[in-house]
């Protein structure tokens, strides 16, 4: 389903922590920005069982591959997805070959399976699927068992609040942000922000990074935009000790804040330290390209055929999609030079030529938004607009993560 962009109105944006100011965002009325506004409606999401619980699903095989443990014991082990969410699944061998095992999940990558709902280790919320039963499928659509946005929330409003905010940039930010979305949009606009940690579904990766740019816009706007940032992390502290109290009462215990703070306080005194104003321009067009790169490192059905070759100098591949997984060749190079190739390639398309200092902050923005290189980051934060669009990339997704979670 598409949207119909000619009955909307101004709305509000979309705000998740109360520090940053309410701004009115008109919608966005061109033709070139088109999202599918299908939603999530009542599939699968192993969060709701119980460990023990015996479930018969159809879903959607993700990844599939056979392990061997230290004793030499084979067993395979999979990702599942549904339009509700994605799991983790495995399943022991009792009889016959690895690979005989595996040939009903792959035959179609749908499949009807019996399992058991498992929890390991006790009470930690890591849950997964021990299947013993499993059968292909054949008259089910792949792409309506793909993980969807939930169904309270709408695409188009994240696109109005993304285009919205790239709207307001000045030139050159907005000449190549525009041109970044022109290129990639069909891809951007439906990609996953991750697999299942935070935005997990079509349309992530453009919730994600809208709700980063409204964060980081209303950062940039307030009066003093060290103590907004301050205030937001304030917030996520509130929600952290809120779930601790609540701990004991919660058969599911999700922490979606841990191991955050030590990370976002970081990034507060490194920016006092630095004691420089955020660029507003530069960190929305880092915030924009921090994870653009994803398009090429997770794949999925509705992908792209050309995404590869149009970036690269490459010939074609063939690749089979499923659902939502780790792109092979793509996760090899990862999401943050992707970004970096992106960024070169808007330039070379809009024949842009800009300073050396511009062009070298840009590429660090996108190869430091991690924050420390285990945590990924090619480079660690050197700049004001990397610290903060750190602090607000980890901001968002535990946010997200933690709102989840309070729906279980």
């Amino acid at each position: 389903m598409m949207d119909n962009r000619d009955e909307r109105s101004d709305s509000e944006m979309i705000r998740l922590f109360k520090a940053i100011p309410e701004q009115q965002m008109p919608p966005y009325l061109g033709d070139e920005f088109v999202v599918d506004v299908s939603n999530a409606s009542g599939g699968f999401l192993i969060e709701r069982h119980v460990p023990g619980e015996q479930i018969e699903e159809t879903l959607l095989v993700a990844s599939a591959e056979i392990r061997t443990s230290q004793t030499g014991r084979e067993w395979l082990q999979f990702t599942f997805n549904s339009s509700s969410g994605s799991c983790k699944g495995k399943q022991w061998l009792n009889q016959g070959t690895a690979e005989e095992a595996m040939r009903p999940y792959l035959e179609t990558r749908i499949v009807h399976v019996t399992a058991k709902v498992e929890e390991y280790p006790v009470d930690s919320g890591n849950k997964s699927l021990t299947v013993q039963r499993v059968k292909a499928v054949h008259d089910v659509a792949g792409t309506t068992l793909l993980p969807q946005m939930p169904m309270e929330e709408s695409a188009s409003d994240y696109r109005d609040q993304l285009i919205g905010l790239v709207e307001q940039m000045q030139q050159p930010y907005r000449q190549i942000a525009l041109r970044c979305l022109n290129l990639y949009w069909d891809d951007f606009s439906t990609r996953p922000a991750a697999l299942f940690h935070h935005h997990a579904y079509i349309g992530g990766l453009m919730k994600h990074t809208a709700c980063m740019m409204t964060i980081a816009a209303g950062i940039c706007q307030s009066e003093r935009p060290y103590l907004t940032l301050l205030k937001c992390i304030q917030e996520a502290e509130a929600d952290h000790k809120n779930d601790l109290f609540q701990a004991p009462e919660r058969a599911t215990r999700q922490f979606a804040w841990d191991d955050s703070f030590d990370s976002l306080y970081q990034a507060a005194r490194s920016i006092t330290l630095l004691d420089q104003e955020p660029n507003q321009d530069e960190l929305l067009l880092g915030v924009l390209l921090h994870d653009i790169g994803k398009i090429w490192e997770y794949n999925h059905l509705g992908a792209t055929p050309s995404r590869f070759t149009d970036l690269l100098q490459v010939d074609a591949a063939e690749e089979t999609l499923s659902g939502i997984a780790i792109d092979p060749l793509g996760s090899l190079v990862g999401h943050m030079p992707y970004g970096c190739f992106v960024f070169e390639r808007a330039l070379r398309d809009e024949a842009l030529r800009i300073p050396l200092d511009m062009h070298h902050r840009m590429m660090h923005l996108i190869l430091s938004h991690h924050g420390k290189k285990e945590w990924g980051s090619s480079v660690t934060p050197q700049t004001t607009e990397a610290w903060y669009l750190h602090a607000i990339d980890l901001l968002d997704a535990r946010k997200e993560k933690w709102r989840t979670a309070q729906l279980l």
